[in-house]
């Protein structure tokens, strides 16, 4: 039995490069815009020349020595090869020899990986892939650009300027791209005057600021304390009631107005007493007496005659219901985790309270935003997570409990945090809550969560 060849078939994986325009050509304004700077013609030439000179030195003994040989050799050859210091003739040209093939191997590996060279390194140079802004490659991004610049040292003096000094003032994207960058894909930047592309960490946050929106300052929260002044404007209403007590705004009293008694034989009236709440329960009724029944009366005006004084009516006394059973304390139950979270590392973390996670987490003012009505008793839980690129802030994350789940708040991180549901990434906003449900992912800097439960 034949199988069809399309099941085998297996789709090409394609990774998206960013820095390119939509013709997959490398795109200058991306470049600048996350801070690479083109390296000065005058920087290139100089490294250049210095990686000449150096080579120079290693040669020039090996080739006297040579030179000394080759005319001994041909005077007499019988005698140049029976002579006894034979070997101390033929020394110096082996060993500049050898040393000018590792210099060179150096070179060249060190410009693959790393971007670097002897020259571009003492005048702040490094060599990046032109579409990719990473390594260069060994092959084409050393070899053939150092074959080319060998080859233009056929034609001395001339080739070499041509090819490295002047053949850079022609390129269209004004980026100092010669000839030989050109056939290497190659592109030199000034890690001086601008960005390291070889510095991982600024390099990201560089890319992410290109694709995400950055923001200037955290939003300014309310404040939860209550103030002083007790007749200040009410700035922040309670929504729950949290370990320390209730907290939130006062509510301000009118002042009572004085009166005075202007007739004679008239009793002073007595002040309002301020209206307090009616108990839950109310109190079994006891006598009240008259004295305490009496309400303020009201002032004639000037000129008028005083109208008689007549009692106060007083409401008939109805007897209070009696109090309710108190009902049976509930039994308590164990304090059971709101969510489960599994790090990276396969670390597992129960939320039973409010949760920091960062690489030296500490509690402080603003862990539980406004618009959160959070639950959690007694002291934050800290949770350390360690970053060897300190991707991680140090409070990076803020998991809290409210009455419809679990939510979790960016603490103003300085590489973000993004939540990662059926496929799709959301990044947080710092300062604003967002909700976590089961199987969620939870990115923070270069670390990752699970959410096995909420």
């Amino acid at each position: 039995m034949s199988l069809s060849n399309d099941i085998w078939e297996i789709p090409a994986q394609t990774t998206d490069i960013e820095g390119l325009d939509a013709q997959g050509r490398p795109d200058p304004a991306y470049a600048q815009a996350i801070g690479l700077v083109p390296a000065r013609a005058g920087m290139r030439v100089m490294a250049t020349v210095l990686e000449l000179i150096v080579a120079l030195l290693v040669s020039i003994p090996g080739a006297v020595a040579g030179v000394n040989a080759m005319l001994l050799s041909t005077a007499d050859p019988g005698a140049f090869l029976a002579r006894k210091d034979l070997i101390w003739l033929l020394l110096p040209p082996l060993v500049s020899f050898v040393l000018m093939f590792v210099f060179t191997l150096v070179q060249l590996v060190l410009h693959g990986l790393k971007g670097v060279t002897l020259g571009k390194a003492a005048f702040g140079i490094r060599t990046v892939n032109v579409r990719t802004l990473e390594k260069p490659g060994f092959w084409r991004g050393a070899v053939v650009r150092y074959l080319i610049l060998a080859v233009s040292f056929v034609v001395p003096l001339i080739g070499p300027l041509l090819v490295v000094a002047l053949s850079p003032l022609f390129d269209a994207e004004r980026r100092g791209r010669g000839w030989a960058d050109r056939a290497a894909a190659t592109w030199l930047v000034d890690v001086r005057r601008g960005l390291n592309p070889y510095d991982a960490k600024r390099m990201r946050i560089a890319r992410k600021q290109i694709t995400t929106e950055v923001h200037e300052a955290a939003p300014v929260l309310p404040s939860l304390a209550t103030p002083v002044d007790r007749d200040a404007p009410a700035v922040y209403v309670p929504t729950g009631r949290f370990s320390g007590g209730v907290v939130g705004a006062h509510r301000a009293t009118a002042p009572t107005p004085a009166v005075s008694a202007s007739a004679p034989g008239v009793p002073a009236p007595v002040a309002p007493t301020p209206a307090v709440p009616a108990p839950a329960v109310p109190a079994p009724a006891t006598p009240v007496p008259a004295a305490a029944a009496e309400t303020a009366v009201q002032v004639p005006a000037a000129g008028a005659a005083p109208a008689a004084w007549q009692p106060p009516e007083i409401a008939p006394i109805v007897a209070a219901p009696a109090p309710a059973a108190a009902a049976p304390a509930a039994t308590p139950v164990p304090d059971a985790p709101r969510a489960v979270l599994v790090i990276d590392n396969g670390e597992r973390v129960e939320v039973r309270t409010a949760t920091l996670i960062g690489r030296a987490p500490a509690a402080g003012a603003g862990d539980a935003p406004s618009s959160v009505a959070a639950t959690g008793e007694g002291e934050p839980q800290l949770v350390r997570v360690s970053d060897e690129t300190r991707s991680v802030s140090k409070t990076h994350l803020a998991i809290l409990l409210s009455r419809r789940g679990v939510v979790v708040v960016d603490r103003g991180s300085t590489n973000g945090s993004s939540i990662v549901r059926e496929g799709a990434e959301l990044p947080l906003t710092p300062g604003h809550p967002a909700e976590l449900r089961a199987g969620d992912v939870l990115r923070f800097g270069d670390r990752s969560l699970r959410v096995e439960q909420a």
